[in-house]
């Protein structure tokens, strides 16, 4: 039986909502950016256009590897991006970006399930393990888009 996880993240960043777009937008026309280690985006460029796909390519920090489909089903550029998943990991995830004084809000939520046998096994004993190493890959992201917007990426 597949694991269920819904994560919600929220980065404050000290950026225009424009120059985060761009940032995440450099994500799917590079494929890969030193500002989000682990996490890489296949083939590149991809266009951010409803129907769009791409395989989203995650490293745990627990040393496992994630491969997910991902094929946009919104897209508001500088406002919204959602799309759905499958492969390793089967649901919807979306970022919204913000606005908020000076800077800006992104907003991830993923509601997935896992489909990988050995998760879905060790999900009773590593459901905790396994959300709190999506919380290291967020965080991992947020403090290299944060050095990057301010010149230091």
């Amino acid at each position: 039986m597949a694991a269920r996880y819904s994560f919600e993240t929220r980065w404050r960043l000290p950026a225009p909502r424009e120059r985060c777009w761009q940032e995440l937008e450099r994500m799917l026309r590079d494929g890969a950016v030193a500002w989000w280690p682990g996490v890489r985006v296949a083939p590149a460029p991809v266009d951010a256009a409803v129907g769009a796909q791409f395989l989203l390519l995650v490293r745990s920090p627990l040393g496992y590897r994630l491969r997910v489909t991902m094929r946009i089903t919104q897209s508001e550029p500088a406002r919204l991006i959602a799309a759905d998943a499958v492969g390793d990991l089967r649901g919807h995830g979306a970022i919204t970006v913000r606005a908020v004084g000076g800077g800006s809000i992104l907003t991830f939520v993923w509601e997935v399930e896992t489909q990988r046998l050995w998760m879905n096994l060790a999900a009773p004993l590593m459901h905790g393990a396994f959300a709190r190493a999506h919380d290291r890959v967020m965080a991992r992201g947020e403090r290299g888009l944060r050095a990057t917007l301010a010149g230091r990426g």
